[in-house]
C-alpha cells in the first residue's frame, strides 16, 4: 500500500523552508514599498514613475499571493495534509516539494488544470 501522508519528522525541514521563502518575499515586499516615490515635476519622469509604480505594485501584488500560498502550506503541515495533491491524493514526490515547496498539486495535476 502507498503511503498516503509525510511524517513529523519528514515535514520539518519544509517548515523552514517555507518559513525562509517567506522571510525573504515579506523582505521585498518591504523593500518594495518604499520604492517609486517622489516626484520631480517633469512630465516625461512622471509616465515613467508611474509606470514603475505600476510594476512595484504588481510585484508587491504577486508577493502578497505567494506569502498567502506560504501561510497555507504552513498550516496544511500543522494539519498533517501538507505534501498531498490535492486533486489525486497521492503524495507530491519530494523533488517537487523542494523545488516549490507551497505547491498543492503533483506535476499531473498541475498539467491537467492548465489543459483546461
Amino acid at each position: 500500500m502507498a503511503k498516503k501522508k509525510f511524517t513529523k519528522r519528514e515535514l520539518e525541514p519544509f517548515r523552514k523552508l517555507l518559513l525562509q521563502h517567506r522571510n525573504v518575499v515579506t523582505g521585498n515586499m518591504s523593500s518594495l514599498d518604499g520604492e517609486g516615490r517622489g516626484s520631480s515635476g517633469d512630465e516625461g519622469d512622471l509616465s515613467s514613475e508611474n509606470f514603475e509604480i505600476e510594476l512595484t505594485l504588481t510585484a508587491m501584488q504577486s508577493e502578497t499571493n505567494l506569502v498567502q500560498e506560504i501561510d497555507e502550506a504552513l498550516k496544511r503541515i500543522d494539519i498533517g495534509t501538507y505534501g498531498v495533491c490535492e486533486d489525486t491524493e497521492e503524495l507530491i514526490p519530494l523533488p517537487r516539494l523542494q523545488a516549490i515547496p507551497w505547491t498543492r498539486l503533483c506535476v499531473e495535476a498541475q498539467e491537467k488544470r492548465e489543459k483546461s
